[in-house]
């Protein structure tokens, strides 16, 4: 979803925890957000490709651009 679907699902309460991981196709980060009904809803463009970003710090930047003010960070080392 692009970053203004999910500021809508996070206004509506809908999306209530904001996650960054490792990406499995690229070298870096991308950030999910779960849902309440369970399951990930992952940052896309406008096409619905996923959001790569190079370092953490931008990847919590959209976190928060989203509205939250916390993110879990996974890591799979």
């Amino acid at each position: 979803m692009t970053l203004t679907e999910l500021q809508h699902l996070y206004s509506t309460s809908e999306i209530v925890e904001a996650v960054i991981e490792p990406s499995i196709q690229a070298n870096g980060w991308i950030v999910e957000f779960r849902h309440r009904r369970g399951g990930f809803v992952p940052l896309t463009d406008g096409a619905g490709s996923e959001k790569c970003y190079h370092d953490i710090d931008t990847a919590t930047e959209r976190a928060f651009e989203v509205g939250f003010h916390q993110v879990r960070i996974a890591d799979t080392f």
